[in-house]
């Protein structure tokens, strides 16, 4: 047996659920099953129409280590959107009363609970023809249906095998804050090439941008206006990219870590490793370290984390067209009372000045206009005949920058109003040489650049 496939066959032991945990599983579905029939019952309304379980259980895809129970509650879809809320919320709220139920938010709210490490989810959806879509959720049940038809035995496993190795990498989940490969990716990929192997072959073999992985080869609409570095095709939704919610950086430690795997495939690459940085490299970085943090109202974590980003990638803008360039940022939140942005920047001062370069000098409307706009002197033409001049700088320290920006008008350099109201509150910016970095902030430096020796062999024991 060749080194790879000793590997993936001790993968294999490592994700396949036992007898008591499935057991347990299939114990908590029923009990929760019959909670929420109950809840619908007790309501009574004409415009609730069936139930459904769905997700990685009912696929039979789920890791012994995230085990999650998704149950879908069927509206009619001439219920008003504000009733369907409100009665998807009360279905969940009184099916879970028992075990501290609370709201989550995607495109509308649903209700979450824990029960015995378990989690479960009660959405409400629109009982539609496939293609009629009202919410987003409304094609989870017709996702689940299509995996329960396509998906072997085997090929379930190997969808559990994946799963398990973009755990251990940190780029599993279609949530905001991991930005990564959902559930329902993984086993497309699987159904896609057949086997972890040749889908990890596949992956490190990505040689271009926009890569369409489409199980049916079909695309239901031209691809060219897509931003996403890869684009996933929904296979019960053929107009439907779900590469849209993976990161660049997440497409990129995937390919990094696939290329690595095949190079020397080890156990390794299924477990989850603590992500330690040297003592020494964050002391080299402090001094370009800039954090912002500050507290925030609770809202859902869904919501927050957009938020945060959106707002993150306007600070990220506003340092560079000023000149002092972010090289990488993060935040990180407890999701409850404290947020902070974090940046590695590469310029913390800047000269007084900075240059300007205007258009060539044979161009005559266009240098009278810059003349005009900028009305600067000293002035300079260079030897490709273009005016080149200088203007002072109002702020040359980061630090000075940021805070200026923070305390004029946050929401009008493109950060999120919420954001922007949560920074009116209060907050501290501070350089990563002033003082000692916290734990979050040291924890999420770990986001701000890659730190896994894994993606790079130093002794390469060549290919499998």
């Amino acid at each position: 047996m060749k080194k790879i496939d000793r590997v993936i066959s001790d993968a294999t032991k490592l994700c396949h659920p036992g007898i008591s945990t499935t057991d347990k599983l299939k114990s908590v579905s029923a009990k929760v099953m019959e909670k929420i029939e109950q809840a619908i019952s007790y309501l009574a309304h004409d415009k609730i129409i069936g139930l459904y379980l769905g997700g990685s259980y009912a696929k039979g895809t789920w890791l012994p280590e995230d085990m999650d129970l998704d149950f879908f509650v069927k509206f009619d879809p001439s219920i008003s959107k504000l009733d369907f809320e409100d009665l998807g919320v009360k279905v969940g709220l009184l099916a879970l009363r028992h075990y501290n139920p609370y709201l989550r938010y995607s495109e509308h709210p649903y209700v979450e609970a824990h029960i015995d490490d378990i989690r479960i989810n009660i959405v409400p959806c629109y009982d539609v023809k496939q293609g009629n879509w009202i919410s987003a959720a409304d094609r989870s049940p017709f996702h689940t249906t299509f995996m329960r038809e396509k998906l072997s035995d085997d090929m379930r496993c190997q969808v559990r095998i994946l799963k398990l190795f973009l755990k251990s990498i940190g780029i599993y989940g279609a949530q905001i804050s991991v930005a990564g490969f959902s559930g329902y990716i993984t086993e497309i990929l699987i159904l896609k090439y057949g086997s972890f192997l040749r889908v990890i072959e596949s992956i490190a073999s990505l040689n271009r941008e926009k890569y369409v992985i489409s199980i049916n080869n079909s695309v239901g609409h031209s691809v060219d206006g897509i931003m996403s570095k890869i684009v996933v095709m929904d296979p019960v939704d053929d107009k439907r990219n779900l590469g849209a919610a993976i990161s660049a950086n997440s497409l990129g430690k995937f390919i990094l870590a696939a290329r690595s795997f095949l190079e020397n495939p080890r156990v390794e690459y299924f477990k989850k490793l603590a992500m330690n940085l040297d003592v020494k490299i964050i002391s080299q970085l402090r001094p370009n370290l800039l954090v912002v943090e500050f507290h925030i109202r609770k809202r859902s974590p869904d919501i927050l984390w957009g938020q945060l980003n959106r707002s993150l990638r306007a600070l990220v803008r506003q340092l560079d067209l000023s000149g002092f360039n972010a090289i990488s940022s993060t935040c990180t939140s407890d999701e409850t009372k404290y947020a902070a942005f974090i940046f590695l920047i590469e310029f913390t001062r800047l000269p007084a000045f900075s240059l300007r370069i205007g258009p060539e000098i044979l161009r005559r409307q266009e240098t009278e206009h810059f003349f005009l706009n900028k009305n600067s002197v000293p002035f300079w033409i260079d030897r490709n005949m273009k005016v080149l001049t200088i203007s002072k700088r109002k702020t040359t320290d980061v630090k000075e920058y940021v805070t200026e920006i923070l305390s004029s008008n946050a929401s009008g350099v493109g950060l999120n109003k919420d954001i922007a109201a949560d920074l009116k509150l209060g907050y501290d910016v501070y350089s990563g040489a002033e003082r000692e970095l916290s734990g979050s902030i040291v924890s999420a430096l770990g986001k701000l650049m890659i730190n896994d020796k894994r993606f790079i062999n130093s002794q390469r024991e060549g290919r499998y």
